[in-house]
């Protein structure tokens, strides 16, 4: 992949980057890509998202590392992209214009980028055995997701919409370069929900509660388990949920 970024002007530069995230996107789904909404400030910024895309270690082709940094300010959206960690530009941009189109590309991409892997998931689910042995315990735990994530969704419209709270998520998906293992991982308000896709196409949920002082060391989870009957359903509690965090991830 060659990128001509230096032979063109500033704007030109950011709409390039995009445009090859994008379609590097479409035509490879071993990334794992980290999110981080509000968990830093840069120069002061009001709202700031930060996006990484790490190409999985067996790759059987080069592909790069994209990160974004995207800071907004009272009077100016501040932007750095990243290849392979080498700086392709940092500035920070005035017109309206090209900011509400850098916000409409870096929304895009992170549009693209959980549909994408959304649809992998529900793909792999698909495929196994449904067993029914656990059925009690599974319709226990959706039931668990289902009350425990609306009062959630209700706590991210509240940060949303209330200027005495803040949205903060860091929001994780794809192959985890660590466990080589498909996954979607999301950290928001006290709670941290992990859904693994097992090698037998079941799924694994992970949620810890992390109160005030408590160390996630020794932390018991909330909800654990491996799910085979209801795992399409206990995914779309996910997917629910997801589509309520977008107006965080989009802000």
């Amino acid at each position: 992949m060659v990128f001509q970024f230096f032979k063109k002007n500033t704007f030109d530069k950011i709409l390039d980057f995009y445009e090859e995230l994008i379609l590097l996107n479409s035509q490879n789904t071993n990334y794992w890509l980290a999110l981080a909404v509000n968990s830093r400030t840069h120069h002061g910024s009001q709202l700031t998202k930060e996006l990484v895309m790490t190409p999985a270690i067996d790759s059987k082709k080069k592909v790069p590392l994209f990160s974004v940094i995207m800071a907004e300010l009272p009077d100016n959206l501040f932007q750095s992209l990243f290849i392979d960690n080498k700086p392709i530009y940092s500035h920070s941009l005035h017109s309206s214009e090209e900011i509400q189109e850098i916000r409409r590309l870096f929304n895009r991409s992170i549009d693209q980028l959980i549909e994408q892997e959304i649809s992998q998931f529900k793909k792999l689910l698909n495929l196994g055995e449904f067993s029914p042995r656990q059925m009690e315990n599974e319709e226990k735990a959706l039931e668990w997701l289902r009350v425990s994530f609306e009062y959630l969704e209700k706590a991210i419209l509240e940060s949303l919409t209330n200027p005495d709270f803040l949205f903060q998520s860091t929001f994780f998906c794809g192959i985890n370069p660590k466990t080589k293992m498909r996954e979607i991982r999301l950290i928001t308000f006290n709670l941290d929900i992990t859904f693994l896709l097992l090698n037998d196409h079941n799924l694994r949920v992970l949620i810890y509660n992390k109160k005030d002082g408590e160390n996630f060391e020794n932390l018991k989870p909330s909800l654990m388990g491996d799910y085979s009957l209801k795992k399409r359903e206990i995914f779309d509690q996910l997917i629910n949920l997801l589509s309520v965090l977008a107006k965080g991830f989009h802000a």
